[in-house]
């Protein structure tokens, strides 16, 4: 496989710093309850979570989906706990690509009885959204190419990389 660095690690701390100064000044004096989405939210949400300084609990959740198949269902691997009744949320994933996924997620959420659901995500892939959602956080726009490395993955493989690359596949 060959792999094509776009964004260097520097990059995405330096991003995070900036990006954790927005999240803070929008949940300033409120109690929130974070999610991530397993295992390619994990690195982002570590790296971010460290500037946090609002009042959250967190909790992993996970998921799978057919992101081109618009009638598939979700499929929980680890549902959500925590109590949400009247919170505010904020949801965390690698990825916003067609945005099939990261709505039911979302729309689960609400249904849980949750105040209203903030998401932010590391890539925003705007041009491949066929669901009408949008990242209320975003660390960086990528137009197109499929991404590995900070938290994503290609068959299991390099979701370990510290920098975020473009693969030939």
């Amino acid at each position: 496989m060959n792999l094509k660095k776009i964004i260097d690690k520097k990059d995405i701390e330096r991003r995070i710093i900036e990006l954790s100064k927005q999240i803070n000044k929008a949940f300033q004096n409120k109690h929130v309850v974070v999610f991530y989405i397993e295992k390619g939210a994990k690195p982002f949400f570590d790296k971010l979570s460290k500037y946090f300084e609002f009042d959250y609990k967190y909790e992993s959740i996970g998921v799978k989906s057919y992101e081109y198949d618009k009638s598939a269902q979700l499929k929980w691997l680890k549902k959500p706990t925590l109590d949400v009744s009247a919170n505010v949320c904020l949801l965390i994933d690698d990825i916003l690509d067609t945005g099939q996924t990261i709505s039911k997620v979302k729309d689960y959420i609400l249904g849980m009885g949750a105040k209203t659901v903030y998401i932010c995500v590391a890539i925003d892939k705007k041009e491949s959204r066929i669901m009408n959602i949008e990242p209320d956080f975003k660390l960086f726009d990528v137009k197109k190419g499929f991404l590995v490395g900070f938290g994503m993955d290609y068959n299991e493989k390099y979701r370990d990389l510290e920098d975020i690359y473009e693969i030939a596949l």
